[in-house]
This record gives C-alpha cells, structure tokens and sequence, in this order.
C-alpha cells in the first residue's frame, strides 16, 4: 500500500522548506524529504541578506548567525567601504533556517522525511508516484501525491527527467570554508560583509567573508559563468583563493577549520526555465530565482514558494488552476531586473581587467550612500542608484551648467 499526500515537496532548502511550511499551514497533507540525514550535512550558503526578510517570513533570533552593518568591496588595489549607522542586515545560520522551516512543517501538521534521495517519478491519471532511496538502507520507496515540488535548486532532478532538454544554462562554481579564528581576527571582521573583487583575490567572479556568530567566520570564492566541464578546475581554483584570504588577508594567529561545502550552480538566462510540468512545480534555483549579480537569493527563493503555494493550494481546492500564470507572474515582476543584472555580471566577472573594475567600483562609491548600494545590490532596484549618480554628476558640474544656461 503506498502512502498518499496532498504535496510531496523534494529538497529542504529555504524554497521547499518555506513551500512545505506554508501548504502544511493551510491545511494540506504535505510531506518534505531531504536527501541528507541532518541539515547541518549540506549547509552551503553564504546566507547574507537584509533585515527586511526577517519579518517578511517571520524568521526568528534563533536562525541569526550574527547582524552587519558596514558593506566592503575589497579590489586588487583599494578598499571600497560603506558604513552603516545601524543594523543592515543579517547572517543566517542557513543549517539552521533549514531545520526550523521542516520543524515549522511538522508543527503545522506535516512531515518530514530525512536521508533520502529522490529517484524518479512516474506520473498517474489521479496523480504522481515519486521513488526515493534511503541513504543508510539503500532501500527504496514509493510514495504518492497529487502534486510534486521540485525544491533540488539548480539540479533540477524532479522537474527534469535524465533524457529531457532543458532550457540554456550558464555555470558557477564555488567553494566556502567555515572557520573558527582568535578573537583578534574576528573582531576585525565582525558587523561586516566583504566582497573581492579583481584578480589578486578573485577569478572571473567575487570572493567573500561573512561573519558568523564570535570567532566564526566564512570565506569563500566563487567563478560564475563557467561550462560545467570546467567545474573540477574552478573548484582548484575558488580553493586556492579562499585560502589566500585566510592566510594573506585575514592573517588570523591560528584558526580551525570547521568546514568546507560548495558546488556547482547552473543559471538560465532570462528564467527560461519550466515551472510546471506534468504535475510538478518547480520552485526556487530549481527556476533560477537566485540572481546572477548576487544577494538576496534567500529572500527571493522563499518570496518564489509564496507564489507557488497560492496556485497550489487554489488546484488542492478546486481541482483546477492556471498553472501557466505562476511563470508569467513571476517573470513579470522579476525578468528585466534579471537581465540587467546579467549584463552586470558580464562584464563586472568576464570582460572587465582589474583597473577597470577598481575605477567602475571608484566611481560606485563616490557616487553612493550604503542604502542605495543595498538597494541595488540586494533589491536590485537600479532607479536609485541611476538618480544617486545623476545628483553626484549635477553637484559636481553645476556651477558648469549654470554658465551654459545663462
């Protein structure tokens, strides 16, 4: 006898956590699966974001690694840094935002399956049977919905049968250590997001370092827009550079390695991807929700599995939807912010040599306040910032324009 669900969600990211804890809220019989056995097996992100999602999803202190308010771009020559005179943001414990998204579920009513791999799926008149694999065991099962979530981020296992097409994709590749440094190097750091740019510290992408909770930190370094032959090399790559800025940047008087994750993320330009297909919604990376330029991907990821729960629920419902508007939807809010940044990332990651992008981030700074800067690159609001430069450039030639005028 297999057993049925309403929603079987597939991968407890922040999208399938968030889809899960909302479906199981509204009353459907949802069930979360995740392939590793603890959340803390997978915990790969940056997790860097504003303070406005903390309360757009009620997300509590305990999920906090620690508060910023100073943003730093660190080029190969310059330091580029706006200060803050509050708090700005947050960094999220993403293990933890994991776990208390599949404990919301469960308070709700549903449940959550842990250390099982999703395998395949097999589509019914009355609904889809999906197979999973417990990684102990190396048992399968099979289990029934109406409907699937895909939630496997830039994979896309569920939407995407092995042989099927997909839409064009772009590649990124990166590697994240999680360090405990003395309290020295910590304190330098703490309250502070720092990005790098240009050759020295990074390659055809950024690196970072995010503080966590004391004398945590995470470093990392990214390559984006690679063919996914290259990935093995870029991992050597983003590696070598990540320890650089421990060892050269940071220079802490002894650290301890805690961890290090990353992977492979694969983009489709201009969200061509599939939404929904014979009975399965895809949500987050699974539908390129994170941005190319970078920031925020959290926060959208999460706002995406909002947007799926309405159409789902309203097919739970009634039986019928218009599966078709989630995608329109989502693209027409998101598509031309998306496009501008992948212009951005271009020619900020592929085309531009270090002293262009030393004078591009130059000019950046003079040019803007630390909330436009987090406007656009955590909003991806560019009107601000086009109207911070263009009063920066007034200021600066006005007694020029006053001449030719009279």
């Amino acid at each position: 006898m297999i057993k049925e669900y309403d929603v079987i969600v597939i991968g407890g990211g922040p999208a399938g956590g968030q889809c899960a804890r909302e479906l199981s809220a509204k009353g459907h019989k949802t069930l979360l699966v995740e392939r590793y056995k603890s959340f803390e097996d997978n915990n790969f992100s940056s997790a860097g974001m504003t303070l406005a999602p903390l309360e757009e999803f009620d997300i509590p202190e305990s999920v906090i690694g620690t508060y910023w308010n100073d943003f730093v771009i660190q080029c190969s020559k310059e330091e580029y840094r706006w200060k803050g005179d509050e708090r700005k943001g947050v960094v999220l414990d993403f293990g933890r935002l994991r776990q208390f998204l599949a404990d919301e579920t469960i308070a709700n009513g549903g449940e959550v399956l842990m250390g099982h791999r999703y395998v395949k799926k097999t589509v019914t008149n009355n609904g889809v049977i999906a197979e999973f694999k417990n990684a102990d065991a190396s048992e399968t099962i099979q289990l029934k919905a109406k409907l699937l979530v895909d939630g496997t981020g830039p994979l896309r296992k569920v939407m995407y049968d092995s042989k099927d097409d997909q839409p064009e994709m772009v590649y990124g590749s990166g590697i994240e250590y999680l360090i405990k440094v003395d309290q020295k190097a910590y304190d330098k750091y703490k309250e502070t997001l720092i990005f790098f740019l240009g050759d020295k510290w990074a390659l055809k992408g950024y690196s970072w370092i995010f503080p966590m909770e004391n004398r945590i930190l995470k470093v990392g370094s990214g390559k984006v827009h690679i063919q996914a032959k290259d990935e093995g090399k870029t991992t050597k790559t983003t590696k070598k550079l990540t320890e650089k800025i421990i060892n050269d940047y940071i220079q802490p008087d002894d650290y301890t390695l805690i961890d290090v994750h990353g992977g492979t993320l694969r983009y489709s330009p201009s969200i061509q991807d599939s939404f929904y297909k014979d009975k399965v919604f895809a949500v987050g990376d699974a539908v390129s929700t994170v941005n190319p330029l970078g920031g925020e991907g959290i926060r959208y990821a999460m706002q995406n599995a909002s947007l799926a729960v309405q159409y789902i629920d309203e097919y739970l419902q009634t039986g019928t939807t218009n599966f078709k508007q989630y995608r329109k939807k989502w693209r027409r809010k998101h598509l031309l912010k998306w496009q501008i940044s992948e212009v951005s990332c271009r020619r900020m990651y592929s085309r531009y040599n270090d002293s262009q992008i030393e004078k591009r981030i130059s000019y950046l700074y003079k040019s803007t306040d630390i909330n436009s800067l987090i406007d656009t690159l955590f909003n991806f609001r560019f009107s601000r910032l086009i109207l911070r430069i263009f009063q920066v450039y007034y200021l600066k030639f006005k007694d020029k324009f006053k001449k030719q005028t009279f």
